[in-house]
């Protein structure tokens, strides 16, 4: 139901040539969903579905093997805990076979707010820096925390993402929510890094990118284009404050034939919210499931200048 939220935001409001591949895995009743959710997008030549799957071994890891710390990641999820998949391989080979200039990564909790028309001089710069410039869409100048250093150019801004120690969005050289690098210049360091799913993919990409001090040119529109809303999460390895709107209850929704509506603020002042509203809609017919509550607010007060990225340490 977030990723069906998700896609049709970027349908409605991306203005550039785009190809959208959904990376997934799934099972039980969740199963359903993406069956549902498939089939709903099966016209649209430009949308396609690729599906994790268990392997005995996932070959892109071999380049990642030099690094001791690497090839311990690699045994414990692998062979102790078992939650690895082909993820990394399939990720990668997703960008290679897009056959696209740029890239970019998003999660299902994403909507997008304005129609997006990036500037050629953002590609431009990103196209002479590969492996050192990227544009981050969740980020602006109406932001609370907007820091001294990023400057305001003609339709973007430009930082330098190692100019402040303090870990904030302007500091955080790589995420995978809305943020378009270079595909080739990005790919080079995906090969080289290990993760296994998207939350292990941007904690080890922020701190091999922060290692090394590359994508060091942050750009951004001048107003945040990308809204993050913090209804749930599905994974253990991270801890971000979130309101608890089981994901099971949303599927079995979404399979019913509900679809999903969010009260938006109309001034954003932080890239994560709780929304004030959130009804499920079929028909004629609309379930309020949330509104703003003590628990919510105490949710939005944890979600700050750093955003959820402080409680993945």
């Amino acid at each position: 139901m977030q990723l069906d939220y998700l896609i049709k935001s970027v349908i409605a409001r991306f203005k550039i040539d785009y190809k959208l591949v959904v990376i997934y895995h799934t099972s039980g009743e969740h199963q359903k969903g993406y069956e549902l959710l498939k089939e709903k997008y099966a016209t649209f030549n430009n949308i396609s579905f690729s599906e994790r799957k268990k392997v005995l071994f996932d070959p892109s890891y071999i380049n990642t093997f030099r690094s001791k710390e690497y090839r311990a990641f690699f045994l414990e999820r692998n062979f102790i805990k078992k939650t690895s998949d082909n993820f990394k391989g399939l990720v990668q080979k997703e960008i290679k076979k897009s056959n696209c200039e740029f890239v970019m990564f998003n999660t299902d909790d994403g909507v997008f707010l304005e129609d997006i028309v990036i500037p050629e001089k953002v590609f431009e710069i990103i196209r002479k820096n590969p492996e050192n410039a990227s544009y981050r869409m969740y980020v602006g100048g109406n932001l609370d925390g907007l820091p001294s250093f990023v400057q305001k150019k003609e339709g973007y801004y430009e930082w330098d993402y190692y100019a402040d120690k303090e870990i904030h969005h302007w500091t955080y050289p790589f995420s995978v929510d809305g943020t378009i690098y270079h595909s080739k210049g990005l790919l080079k360091h995906l090969k080289k890094i290990a993760y296994h799913n998207p939350v292990t993919l941007e904690e080890n990409g922020f701190q091999y990118m922060r290692k090394k001090r590359l994508m060091k040119i942050g750009l951004s529109p001048i107003h945040s284009q990308l809204l993050l809303t913090k209804l749930n999460r599905v994974t253990v390895d991270t801890l971000n404050p979130t309101i608890h709107i089981k994901p099971e209850f949303l599927n079995e929704k979404f399979v019913d034939g509900y679809r999903l509506e969010l009260s938006i603020p109309e001034i954003i002042h932080n890239c994560n919210i709780v929304p004030e509203e959130i009804s499920l809609v079929k028909g004629d017919i609309r379930e309020l499931i949330y509104k703003m509550d003590d628990a919510g607010k105490k949710v939005q007060s944890l979600l700050g200048i750093e955003g959820a990225k402080e409680q993945l340490r």
